[in-house]
């Protein structure tokens, strides 16, 4: 057999780089799987408030998470911050592409169970967030996208900058609405009293 007809003709070449678990277009899907999960499980579009209104800090309302941003937007940035340099030291021979899509793998599947029942019921139960009634769609969405704008980033910068970065983002939720990432964890996992009285401002 000849060289010329072992070889894959460019075209399908190009055809099966769409085609495969690692592909943009397979991380594409998986979006939209997601949202068609969230919508078809009860989801609001836009929220319940029909205040279309593209940004809403009132974290601690039933605006919270119902617009397309809000400040826990920067706190999904640092998801895909912390999902790059996770997957680069973990599986550090795949391919970028497939990087990422191991990244928004994590947002989507973040993005399902965060607005599954038990977590919106245990948000209200021990967090601030009392009238929290989970996420809109569209906000869903935008989580995913900047989760995916996190992962670029750090990729980006390199991890002394994706470090100092994550460090200022935190601290600066936490003068803006007593809230961030690290806290938000331990709030969920190990709920305090104290941390919570604080943030209702008692």
């Amino acid at each position: 057999m000849s060289e010329a007809t072992c070889q894959t003709s460019p075209r399908s070449d190009s055809f099966s780089f769409y085609l495969l678990p690692g592909s943009w277009s397979a991380a594409a899907l998986l979006v939209l799987l997601t949202i068609a999960w969230l919508i078809g499980s009860g989801g609001e579009v836009w929220g319940e408030t029909n205040l279309y209104w593209p940004l809403s800090a009132e974290v601690w309302s039933r605006q919270n998470s119902q617009h397309p941003v809000d400040p826990y937007t920067l706190t999904h940035m640092l998801h895909g911050v912390l999902c790059f340099w996770l997957i680069k030291l973990t599986l550090p021979q795949l391919p970028v592409r497939r990087q990422f899509l191991f990244a928004v793998l994590f947002a989507c599947g973040w993005e399902v169970v965060e607005n599954s029942s038990f977590v919106i019921d245990r948000y209200r139960m021990v967090t601030a967030s009392a009238d929290y009634v989970g996420d809109a769609v569209v906000n869903s969405f935008m989580d995913i996208v900047a989760c995916g704008l996190g992962f670029f980033f750090a990729r980006a910068v390199g991890f002394g900058i994706s470090f100092a970065v994550f460090i200022a983002v935190e601290v600066l939720m936490i003068f803006w609405i007593k809230d961030n990432l690290l806290l938000n964890i331990l709030m969920i996992v190990y709920p305090l009293d104290g941390v919570k009285a604080w943030q209702i401002g008692l």
